[in-house]
């Protein structure tokens, strides 16, 4: 078991513990209370109104008054009041036990529980105790017939002569039992829900843990949203998160391991040229001149690929800050279109730009313009010789956004492949008859996710190829 497995089953467990004894024991202290205070006397409305009338009666009837209707409740299916005097003996002479005069004494004292049992001094100094015994304790009352006047003088003990308010009688105590039986149970009712809740919230966070291990040991191919079972909660989503994170890395590793590749193998190249060329210069001494510019050659494409490569790592690592400045992109697509038109010539390739106004858009220039010439120097190296390549800007219906689109009269790609031209080293199956290591546009895409826009290629129909930049203003 986990350490959060016992932190969630400790803490949940004492508090259902806490819980079922902190009620026990109020329900036990109640109960207890209650014992104490019902033993043998009579509590409940019928006794209160029987005591109230008893003693007004007393007091302005004085005692024949009160003996009357004693004598007339005797008659009728009322509980029986019991008025008892200083000497311990019962106006009409009716038995009662100790147990309820000991009680009805308790709660006659007490200034809570007065309205059930009360004591009335008369102006002679005699003094009355009223009570209604309880009748599952006492016989001689309620529906049952009257019974003889019995005088209980002789077994009953006397109140003392003289009771005030200061004085306590100790009363009967019922014996109540501590509830063991519901404490117990409910502590193993918490037992076993604190643990089910415990192993609930446990085991994925155990299958989680399982799996970043794994991952950290390079095996990224592990998945966890299907251990998850059918729960939705947040445990849920960090598994399916997970298995997200986990498919990057493993596509992103993927992706470095090809790029390292493509890298050793574009630099390999060049290398065993310029090492032919140093062979071939100790063979032939008198062409040295022919073939240190071929070494210059190679060199030169190994500095342009080592410096594209530095570029597109910057850009992707996210440590280029851009610094946007108001630029004038009619300007800058000019300067492009002419530094093109060299190679375009070789080609016989003609380059037309289209500008319906003066357009504007904040961006860092150098940038900008690496990304837009890779656009168009790749339209001119794989289009057809005789051929057209037309620049158009424009904006888009809420001015939000500028769209260049760079089109050219060539195959285009595969469908496919649309989607990976923008990755590093990938060329296409139209592209591996030409010199060039398919960085270009690896570049172009992330110099255009920097400013904030997107950049996506199609194919036109019936030929033709179109790469559209969009870029907001």
């Amino acid at each position: 078991m986990s350490r959060l497995f016992w932190k969630f089953f400790i803490f949940l467990f004492i508090a259902q513990l806490t819980t079922v004894i902190g009620v026990s024991v109020a329900i036990w202290s109640q109960h207890r209370q209650e014992s104490l205070q019902s033993t043998g006397v009579e509590m409940s409305p019928p006794a209160q109104s029987l005591v109230e009338a008893a003693t007004s009666t007393l007091q302005f009837g004085g005692i024949e008054g009160l003996k009357h209707l004693l004598s007339d409740w005797q008659k009728r299916p009322v509980p029986q009041l019991m008025v008892v005097d200083g000497r311990g003996q019962e106006l009409l002479q009716r038995p009662y036990s100790q147990a309820s005069f000991n009680s009805a004494q308790k709660l006659a004292l007490s200034d809570t529980l007065q309205p059930y049992a009360k004591y009335i001094k008369l102006s002679d100094g005699q003094s009355f105790l009223l009570f209604v015994p309880d009748s599952g304790r006492e016989h001689g009352f309620g529906h049952q017939p009257p019974r003889p006047q019995v005088s209980n003088v002789a077994n009953m003990r006397p109140p003392p002569p003289e009771i005030t308010k200061g004085s306590r009688m100790p009363p009967q105590r019922a014996k109540v039992r501590f509830p063991l039986i519901p404490i117990l149970g409910g502590s193993l009712v918490s037992f076993i829900f604190a643990a089910l809740l415990a192993w609930y919230f446990s085991k994925p966070i155990n299958s989680l843990r399982a799996a970043f291990d794994q991952a950290s040991k390079g095996k990224l191919d592990v998945r966890v949203a299907h251990k998850m079972g059918g729960r939705r909660d947040e445990l849920s989503d960090l598994g399916h998160d997970f298995d997200a994170m986990a498919a990057r890395l493993g596509s992103l590793l993927q992706g470095q391991t090809k790029l390292l590749h493509h890298v050793s193998h574009e630099l390999r190249s060049p290398l065993a040229r310029i090492q032919m060329a140093l062979g071939l210069v100790r063979q032939n001494p008198i062409k040295i001149e022919v073939f240190l510019e071929r070494i210059e050659l190679e060199a030169n494409r190994m500095d342009k690929l080592v410096g594209e490569l530095l570029e597109l790592s910057r850009l992707e690592s996210g440590v280029v800050k851009i610094k946007k400045e108001n630029l004038e992109l009619n300007q800058l697509l000019t300067n492009i279109v002419e530094d093109a038109q060299f190679e375009a010539m070789a080609k016989q390739i003609t380059l037309h730009l289209t500008l319906d106004e003066n357009y504007t858009l904040k961006g860092q220039p150098d940038l900008l313009y690496r990304a837009i010439e890779n656009v168009v120097r790749n339209a001119i190296k794989y289009g057809p010789n005789d051929s057209e390549i037309t620049i158009v800007c424009n904006h888009q219906a809420d001015n939000k956004y500028l769209h260049i689109r760079v089109t050219d009269q060539g195959t285009g790609v595969s469908e496919d492949e649309l989607e990976d031209i923008f990755k590093p080293f990938v060329r296409g199956i139209s592209g591996s008859q030409t010199t060039g290591h398919g960085v270009g546009l690896a570049i172009t895409k992330q110099v255009v996710d920097v400013h904030g826009g997107w950049v996506f290629a199609k194919n036109l129909s019936p030929s033709g190829f179109c790469v559209e930049m969009v870029l907001p203003c």
